[in-house]
């Protein structure tokens, strides 16, 4: 019963958030790793030149993600017109994708959602999760159902897409986004790596558990309840 009204928090919040294009991506976002479980998710626009993607809106995302939305891209652009998801189950097995090397923090699994208005791909919504087979056809078909909140975020932004390549999409980001969103994506980021273990997260932040309370109630994260049989050992 907990989640569900977590839930309809979240969905009254996209609501609310809906005069602010670039909140309701990241509002949306916030419902479809809730949903999913998600380690964390961004939106990427596509470029009019269709020549490569920009980072939009993101919640919890490293440069993993960022490496690896261009390479889906690279590869797979014409599947991805063709309104094709494209899940890649496990990372460390995917063939068709050529993926930079990542280390044990990144996702071991991911899903890429094209976003359509009318019939022209605007964007991309990724998620992904630490866990490999993260999602099956039911749960990706539910992704499918966010992408007219999405294409609604992208194509009524007043701001233009964040300029230049990927290398220097990062630092950009890192630029514009103010401190403390950073910390409340760090904060989620540890949450669902360790199974909303909040013991563990304040061992691993070096803070009390009731620090970790007071910081969800700040940045208005409705807490994950997780059974135990799930938790799994820590990581940093």
């Amino acid at each position: 019963m907990k989640r569900r009204v977590d839930l309809i928090d979240l969905f009254s919040d996209l609501v609310v958030g809906a005069d602010d294009p670039r909140r309701l991506a990241e509002r949306t976002l916030e419902v479809v790793m809730s949903l999913s479980n998600g380690r964390s998710g961004a939106v990427f626009t596509c470029r009019d030149s269709g020549d490569g993607v920009d980072l939009f809106a993101s919640r919890g995302i490293d440069q993993a993600v960022l490496d690896a939305v261009p390479a889906v891209w690279d590869a797979l652009a014409d599947s991805l017109r063709q309104g094709q998801t494209v899940y890649v189950g496990d990372r460390e097995t995917e063939r068709r994708i050529s993926l930079p090397a990542s280390d044990r923090s990144g996702p071991a699994s991911f899903a890429v959602v094209p976003v359509f208005e009318d019939e022209t791909l605007v964007a991309l919504l990724y998620v992904d999760s630490a866990e490999p087979h993260f999602c099956d056809t039911h749960d990706l078909e539910r992704l499918g159902k966010f992408s007219r909140i999405i294409a609604k975020a992208v194509t009524e932004s007043v701001a233009p897409a964040e300029a230049g390549r990927t290398s220097e999409a990062w630092q950009a980001y890192l630029e514009r986004t103010p401190v403390e969103d950073m910390e409340r994506e760090k904060l989620l980021l540890l949450l669902n790596r360790n199974e909303w273990n909040i013991a563990r997260v304040a061992r691993l932040m070096g803070v009390t558990r009731r620090t970790i309370y007071l910081r969800l109630q700040r940045y208005g994260i409705p807490r994950e309840r997780v059974p135990k049989t799930r938790l799994r050992p820590a990581s940093a």
